[in-house]
């Protein structure tokens, strides 16, 4: 069996510690966590801890500039910093070494100690309603599932059916594994065969609510659309259909920026029917954005438009703390982003994929329909697209992607996934102040490394790239 690793046990043993005036309520040595009601509180779970987890994968995904970092020092540097290579996608250089800590990395296996597997292990002996008991486990299974989708996405090679099966991925942490010894590292195959039986644990359970009472708790339109992120990873589009449209028929919500344009640019905090789950939120102002998602933006953009911006006409502060003239810079402190979770908008990206796909009948005419039911509340004035091949409509669903899954970790997942297909893989370019980088499909920052602060205790935990 697996063994969780030693950076595990000490979050929770720190976790264990924090709760101990809770845990004085019952008698000494009694666990807490022996009513469902508890488990329940458990899972109220805020998912903000890091907020900012994502900000190294959007540099990769080339979305933002190092935040409030001075470019021009970044460039001149003698010895880069990993903003440096991250930024100037230089592969040649060990990030292992700069990279002590990583909030992404020790969140989402925080989350899968703490909660997740912490429900799993206690609520079939808890007292209290069955039927919320079996929906807390099956929350639970659905985001053990997800964190470790997150995880094999950013630290193993993106699965390609003809390698998975020996690809070292990470390590899928159970809640019966031991503490005592460091964990070992599950084949990229492996990590997806997990994630799919824990989906398929939890829809058997059949008692996930269509709609929970917030975006910060598992819904059954949520753990269908885990599933169909998984599949189509695993290159099974036609299971990744089904599975996407599943969670549509259960929220299919696009929210209408049409609306935005006469008044205050707001999207909530947490309740936002577009989100499916909510994780690592985060206003997007004040960070800088690269020239080149800028232009994936198309010129009817509402989100581009209309969007609050920094005015630098009278106040340079681009200029200021970046050191570049005429940056795009949002500001606007109403506006929540999902940085680390999925949307309503993730599945119809998904079906129209799959339809491009497959290559049947009027899937290609569907799917466009697709494309555009999405960008009918985003552009104004509005003007539907056609394609007259799959090519073509793949290109437009590209340029849709980019604009849609700004500023989370989804731009990255997507690239790289690409990258596996001679027919969609593609090298990245960027110019900044006037040098040019490119990044190519089997660059080595496609893949993150493990932080010192996991592999100083877990030699299992050798780097994949």
């Amino acid at each position: 069996m697996k063994k969780i690793t030693y950076s595990i046990l000490f979050a929770l043993l720190a976790f264990a510690s924090a709760c101990s005036d809770f845990t004085e309520i019952e008698p000494k040595g009694k666990n807490v966590l022996s009513r469902v009601e508890d488990l329940d509180m458990l899972l109220n779970y805020e998912y903000r801890q890091r907020g900012f987890a994502f900000r190294s994968v959007m540099l990769v995904a080339n979305d933002i500039l190092p935040y409030a970092e001075n470019i021009p020092n970044l460039l001149s540097a003698k010895e880069k910093s990993l903003n440096g290579i991250l930024a100037t996608w230089d592969g040649t250089l060990d990030r292992a070494i700069l990279t002590a800590t990583d909030d992404a990395y020790s969140e989402c296996y925080s989350i899968n100690a703490k909660v997740a597997n912490a429900v799993i292990a206690k609520v079939d002996a808890a007292a209290g309603d069955r039927y919320m008991a079996d929906r807390l486990k099956a929350e639970a299974y659905v985001l053990r599932a997800y964190m470790h989708y997150i995880v094999v996405n950013l630290y193993a090679k993106a699965y390609d059916p003809e390698t998975a099966a020996d690809d070292p991925g990470v390590p899928y942490i159970k809640e019966n594994d031991a503490l005592e010894v460091p964990c070992t590292k599950s084949t990229v195959a492996e990590v997806y065969e997990n994630i799919l039986a824990d989906l398929e644990t939890a829809l058997e359970l059949n008692s996930l609510p269509d709609k929970p009472i917030n975006t910060m708790r598992v819904g059954k339109a949520f753990a269908y659309a885990v599933k169909a992120k998984a599949l189509m990873s695993m290159h099974k589009f036609p299971e990744a259909l089904e599975a996407a449209e599943a969670s549509l028929a259960i929220n299919d919500f696009i929210y209408d920026q049409r609306q935005l344009t006469g008044g205050d640019f707001v999207r909530p905090r947490i309740d936002c029917q577009e989100d499916l789950f909510t994780t690592f939120y985060e206003r997007p102002n004040l960070h800088a954005y690269t020239d080149e998602i800028m232009a994936q933006f198309e010129p009817g953009s509402i989100s581009f438009n209309h969007f609050p911006k920094i005015d630098e006409s009278g106040f340079p502060i681009g200029l200021i703390i970046y050191g570049v003239p005429g940056l795009t810079m949002w500001d606007n402190n109403e506006y929540y982003m999902t940085t680390g979770g999925l949307t309503t908008i993730d599945m119809y990206l998904t079906r129209a994929e799959c339809l491009i796909r497959s290559n049947k009948g009027d899937d290609l005419q569907e799917a466009m329909n697709v494309i555009n039911t999405i960008r009918e509340k985003r552009i104004d004035p509005y003007t539907p697209l056609s394609a007259a091949d799959p090519a073509q409509a793949f290109a437009y669903l590209k340029q849709l992607s980019h604009t849609e899954n700004w500023f989370s970790y989804r731009n990255f997942v997507n690239l790289k996934r690409w990258n596996t297909e001679d027919a969609y893989k593609e090298t990245l370019h960027k110019n900044l102040l006037g040098q040019e980088f490119e990044l190519r499909p089997d660059s080595p920052l496609w893949i993150f490394p493990f932080p010192q602060n996991a592999t100083n205790y877990n030699p299992n935990l050798t780097q994949n790239y």
